[in-house]
């Protein structure tokens, strides 16, 4: 008996011509107000997570944590004097020499120098933080896509209108086709589709369809499809760069 299977065939799917467009970026901002102290990136350079791109003068910082230090030593110094009172004094209300109101004053000292160990203790931790954030490092492996940083320059985190840095992710790519709004409600997100670049077809899927126009066809509005896919290890390419895209 002779069976016949009927298999959807890709090579049958529809191919659109696409180019190829960053799948995430991010702006790089200082959280931290600096001189910039250096700056190890370029426009276009490839990254890895953890990569320092710009740092700032370490220098304001370290004295911010000195000074928190020394603050956290003499507030602990503080609360040993008051612990001991404390101490000393509960045995003296034990034995009846001092009254129940004078114990509570050594209470509340011994308290109020407690707290003033957490106050030094938490800005020591902000000075050591603000350490930290001085430095910006590359949130993931990607591309520099632009560089507005400058060795010596003032920044004010409450005044940045642009970011020091712009990176987008290296390991992802998204092919933007469009497609006429009559043909527009025959694709979903997370479809399976391919991109053809050179002479290699890569998996893909539907990762996004614009919701406003962008542009015309001859079948009428178009609105946006991107499909997005994986890099190769080692391998980079470029926004602007045509490729086809097949939709499963």
């Amino acid at each position: 008996m002779l069976v016949l299977l009927l298999v959807h065939s890709p090579a049958h799917a529809e191919e659109l011509r696409a180019r190829l467009e960053w799948a995430h970026s991010v702006d790089l901002r200082a959280f931290e107000s600096g001189v910039v102290n250096e700056v190890n990136v370029l426009e276009g350079q490839a990254v890895k997570k953890g990569d320092v791109l710009i740092s700032l003068d370490p220098r304001d910082f370290d004295l911010a944590i000195q000074s928190a230090r020394a603050k956290l030593k003499q507030a602990e110094a503080v609360l040993d004097k008051a612990s001991r009172e404390l101490e000393w004094e509960t045995e003296l209300y034990d034995q009846g020499l001092i009254s129940n109101n004078e114990l509570q004053d050594y209470t509340i000292a011994n308290l109020d120098a407690e707290a003033r160990v957490e106050e030094a203790r938490a800005a020591l931790a902000t000075a050591e933080l603000a350490l930290e954030r001085s430095v910006i490092k590359a949130p993931f492996d990607g591309v520099i896509i632009a560089v507005r940083s400058w060795q010596g320059q003032v920044i004010l985190k409450t005044l940045q209108r642009d970011p020091l840095i712009e990176i987008a992710q290296g390991q992802r790519m998204v092919a933007r086709t469009r497609v006429s709004a009559s043909n527009i409600g025959n694709y979903q997100t997370q479809q399976a589709a391919q991109v053809l670049l050179g002479d290699r077809w890569r998996d893909g899927f539907i990762y996004r369809i614009g919701t406003e126009s962008e542009g015309v066809l001859e079948q009428g509005v178009a609105y946006a499809v991107d499909v997005i896919f994986d890099l190769e290890d080692g391998e980079t390419m470029r926004p602007g760069r045509f490729c086809t895209v097949k939709i499963l």
